[in-house]
């Protein structure tokens, strides 16, 4: 008889090279670089760096790290998807939702290069983090649909707006590589979302209790989203040039 793939695989959380690190795990030394780069560690926010980077190519560099740690996460998340709900969900999901890991590996490839391209390696900037991660979801909320309904259906909706809205910052300031980048990382997160949304209703029509419970949890996570692009938003208005940015001359 054939071994479920959960019971093929390693259960050990997974690991990078160089590995995650948030801005809280950075040293202090390494915080205070990261502030003189930013002109304020509060300024690593994916949106108050799109605003930065408007103004000065130099940002480009860690608003694609911010985009790439979410990447990262994304085939952590997808792939072990895949694995522990293969006995709960239909065949063609799990087929689903193997090729949106492959997508995510793609998507990381391309910001690795871009990253590159704009000078940068992973390692310079930390990781940023956007929602809960598997560990801290409680076991009651790790039912598939309500995972379809935080990471499909609310975060990668998140994504294919923060995809638009800096491809259409590329084209304005003639970062090509950038904008062609994220024109195919949108493509594919439009088929994200509507293989979110239609499995979400599949499974619901089985069990209709689900899609209360995961419309909740998608309007926490939104809500939460919201909440820091507000934030970002009142942070950049209030900041005066000197303040949200640092000192020097753009490339």
């Amino acid at each position: 008889m054939t071994r479920a793939l959960k019971e093929r695989v390693d259960s050990r959380e997974a690991k990078r090279e160089p590995p995650y690190r948030t801005t809280m795990e950075l040293t202090p030394e390494q915080q205070k670089a990261l502030a003189e780069k930013l002109g304020g560690i509060q300024n690593y926010n994916p949106v108050v760096l799109r605003e930065m980077a408007r103004k000065d190519r130099r940002f480009f560099a860690p608003l694609i790290m911010s985009i790439l740690s979410a990447e990262f996460r994304g085939i952590d998340f997808f792939g072990r998807f895949v694995v522990d709900t293969e006995d709960e969900v239909p065949w063609h999901m799990t087929l689903g939702v193997a090729r949106q890991t492959f997508d995510e590996s793609r998507h990381t490839l391309l910001n690795m290069k871009l990253l590159e391209h704009l000078g940068s390696s992973v390692g310079e900037y930390p990781d940023i983090i956007l929602g809960p991660q598997r560990d801290d979801i409680p076991p009651e909320e790790l039912d598939p649909a309500i995972l379809l309904a935080r990471v499909n259906v609310a975060l990668e909706g998140f994504a294919l707006t923060t995809f638009e809205e800096i491809r259409a910052l590329a084209e304005q300031t003639g970062e090509e590589m950038v904008a062609h980048c994220h024109d195919y990382n949108m493509a594919d997160e439009v088929t994200h979302v509507a293989l979110g949304d239609y499995w979400l209703e599949k499974l619901s029509q089985v069990q209709p209790w689900r899609k209360e419970r995961a419309r909740a949890a998608q309007q926490e996570f939104e809500t939460n989203i919201a909440m820091v692009r507000q934030m970002a938003r009142s942070y950049m208005a209030a900041s005066t040039p000197s303040e949200a940015t640092p000192s020097g001359n753009g490339n």
